[in-house]
């Protein structure tokens, strides 16, 4: 089946691991591993149905409030993903990530730089991971640095100031049957399409992503114009 229009930019809101998790008895940890899973196949679903930047939900700066244990077991999950630089090369994959690094573990934060850096080359997919970010974060963030820099606000100028230079986003998702966007990429986001789903994360799988672009390719997109 062929899509009418396939987004360029989709952002996962990826809920529902831990959920996953406790439905089989599982250490929510073990949710988590299942979700990197799913992240690796959607990247795949990405690039064969042709979509050009995912942005991946992965911590968000309201997080820290988690249980120790479980920001710990994050953020070694987030050591073992971007450790696989030389995966991301060969499936010519570009990896950035957009938030607050001052606050990571440092071995983190310079993970974070070693994957930009080895992966800068790559083009036939952007992959956005989003960690210690917050909508509200980003925008404040980006309007310190331009009183900082005594610039003038305009749209195109105060997106060069946001933590990466990404297109807006045409499609949100959110797994889970949460419906909410929780201050996901709320600059970016201001346009996009909404898809909500009862499918937990983990369970994410082709079937679910075609039924998403069905939604979107069904949507008439107008911008606040009259078509």
């Amino acid at each position: 089946m062929e899509f009418s229009a396939v987004p360029k930019h989709i952002g996962f809101i990826m809920d529902g691991n831990g959920r996953w998790a406790k439905l089989r008895g599982y250490p929510r940890v073990k949710g988590h591993r299942a979700g990197l899973k799913t992240v690796d196949n959607v990247l795949d679903l990405c690039k064969k149905y042709g979509v050009s930047y995912v942005s991946l939900y992965v911590f968000s700066t309201e997080n820290w409030s988690r249980p120790k244990e479980e920001v710990d077991n994050l953020f070694n999950l987030a050591r073992e993903y971007l450790k696989k630089s030389n995966g991301f090369r060969k499936r010519d994959i570009r990896v950035v990530v957009s938030g607050s690094m001052a606050e990571l573990p440092p071995d983190l934060a310079a993970a974070v730089a070693d994957i930009e850096r080895d992966t800068c080359g790559c083009a036939s997919l952007t992959l956005n991971l989003c960690i210690n970010y917050g909508g509200r974060d980003e925008i404040i963030h980006a309007v310190n640095r331009m009183v900082a820099d005594g610039v003038t606000a305009d749209e195109k100028t105060f997106e060069t100031y946001l933590y990466k230079k990404l297109p807006p986003l045409d499609l949100v998702a959110r797994t889970s049957g949460e419906m909410r966007l929780s201050n996901f990429m709320l600059y970016q986001a201001a346009y996009a399409e909404l898809y909500f789903t009862d499918v937990l994360w983990p369970d994410f799988d082709e079937n679910e992503f075609r039924r998403m672009l069905v939604s979107y390719a069904g949507r008439e997109r107008k911008f606040g114009d009259i078509k």
